[in-house]
């Protein structure tokens, strides 16, 4: 740290130009950025994408020279864009990441990314163009689940969003990301240009099919012949996508500029893990991003499948009782003995056996690094944000969970003290008796349940909409009520103590 302290007096704004003179404690990238074409093309340039596919990327250009067609060409349909576009052409598309946990923090200029469209929230020309050069190989996207244009009620295409609605109007001039790739893969047909990979990179279960989904859907009301065609030609490669990246903010710059003596405008601050298991289906080639860690594999689904469980229903299993007790952030819940031993036994006795195998890997050690990235003091993940949309994250992460434990005849007291716990949180304050805000889209309805069910358990678990039969199986109506009258009589440590401490789990 001493190194790094010299550097202070000298602030160097990023830039091409600044690159040497920065402090030797950042790594920079090796090779020669004017060498470097683009060969993809991702719309959705946020924390996410810079501290997972663009730093990926980064790695492969600096490793292989051979590689270098396959820089990274930004693009963006939304108005936040052209002053992120701004932002990014002032110092030259280079991007600072800042890899933190609880005993070091290294950072690196990020290169990968040569060019941004310039973003014309009108016509979009500029992306409907660099869509049609051929060696655009691959397009790809994070755009949030929100982007999708999916129906909330049923998770499936909508093609009656207005935004889906304006574009199959008008088809010649299609405003959506999704319009304006199948313009520019139509365009790519009758020039006889070979078609780009469209790859989706979102947090999005199975998000290859339900990009696939979008873009048939959206073809076949316009153009069947063409939908078919795409159908035929272009791939959608599933993914499994994973690195804890917090929002920038001006503690992240000003931590930056103090330890690091450089200024950016727009840096990225995220955990050491990473992950990226990659569908090997592609329509016109690929990186060799084997060669820094990514994982190429015939079915995303078991590592989906991993991560939803034993993370995402980590999350979720987690977040309320530390909710209940005014915690803060998840390393707090991490740091809170019997929270922590209530999700350890919970992971070992009713998560991780739901599982299935995955391949070339122990769920048991897969825990293990999942609880180390929980307490990473430096993500500064909000027990706040964890807690919102119940309602929506419980049945994905969580009711699934209990649902295979009852089929197999398998114990639920774990995940109905989880549901108990959400129970209790929609009642509407902590267990010190401080007034919890609303925070679900549904939280007047799960508000007038909660507290009707205090004097009638069932009723929670009557709401099918959420947990279908499952609320109805006898033996998770009697651990629900059981863990509901335990939670009203002892408190909330007492009662994840009584599960932790018949089923340890706790993992060395």
């Amino acid at each position: 740290m001493a190194a790094v302290q010299l550097q202070r007096s000298s602030t160097w704004r990023l830039s091409d130009a600044a690159l040497k003179s920065l402090s030797s404690s950042i790594r920079i990238p090796s090779y020669n950025r004017a060498n470097i074409t683009p060969g993809i093309l991702h719309v959705g340039l946020g924390n996410f994408h810079r501290a997972h596919m663009a730093t990926y990327m980064d790695d492969l250009l600096d490793k292989d020279a051979s590689q270098h067609n396959w820089g990274i060409l930004g693009g963006g349909v939304m108005s936040f864009d052209v002053d992120k576009r701004d932002m990014l052409e002032s110092q030259d598309w280079l991007q600072v990441l800042v890899e933190r946990d609880g005993d070091t923090a290294e950072a690196r200029v990020i290169g990968s990314m040569v060019d941004f469209c310039p973003v014309d929230l009108h016509t979009h020309a500029p992306l409907k163009r660099a869509l049609l050069n051929p060696n655009i190989k691959i397009a790809s996207l994070t755009v949030t689940e929100s982007g999708y244009f999916l129906n909330p009620n049923t998770g499936k295409f909508d093609p009656n969003n207005h935004h889906i609605v304006k574009d199959i109007e008008n088809p010649d001039h299609p405003s959506t990301i999704f319009g304006i790739m199948i313009q520019a893969l139509q365009k790519r047909k009758e020039s006889a240009v070979a078609p780009f990979t469209i790859m989706s990179c979102d947090n999005v279960p199975e998000n290859g099919h339900v990009c696939k989904e979008v873009t048939l859907g959206m073809a076949r009301l316009t153009d069947p012949y063409m939908a078919d065609w795409i159908e035929e030609n272009v791939q959608f490669p599933n993914s499994m996508v994973d690195r804890i990246t917090p929002a920038t903010s001006d503690l992240e710059r000003d931590y930056l500029m103090d330890q690091f003596g450089v200024e950016d405008a727009f840096p990225v601050f995220c955990e050491p893990f990473r992950q990226w298991v990659l569908e090997d289906k592609f329509s016109n080639g690929r990186p060799d991003l084997d060669q820094v860690g990514v994982q190429f594999v015939e079915d995303v689904h078991p590592f989906e499948n991993m991560k939803i469980r034993v993370l995402n229903g980590g999350h979720a299993s987690l977040v309320y009782p530390s909710a209940l007790l005014g915690l803060k952030y998840v390393h707090d819940a991490m740091e809170h003995a019997p929270i922590r031993a209530f999700l350890d036994a919970l992971e070992v006795n009713e998560i991780i056996p739901t599982v299935g195998p995955v391949p070339e890997t122990n769920l048991a050690e897969y825990w293990k690094v999942i609880a180390g990235r929980f307490s990473n003091p430096t993500m500064n993940d909000t027990i706040h944000r964890n807690a919102y949309d119940g309602s929506s994250r419980q049945p994905k992460f969580v009711i699934p969970v209990l649902k295979d434990n009852l089929e197999a005849g398998r114990s639920v007291d774990g995940l109905a003290i989880v549901s108990a716990m959400w129970c209790r949180y929609c009642q509407g304050t902590t267990e010190a008796g401080s007034i919890l805000a609303p925070h679900d889209p549904q939280w007047d309805r799960l508000h007038q349940t909660a507290l009707a069910a205090k004097k009638n358990p069932q009723c929670w678990l009557d709401m099918t909409d959420i947990y279908g039969e499952t609320g109805q199986h006898p033996l998770m109506k009697k651990a629900f009520t059981k863990a509901m009258h335990l939670i009203e009589a002892r408190g909330i440590e007492a009662t994840l103590g009584a599960y932790s401490s018949t089923r340890p789990g706790v993992i060395a």
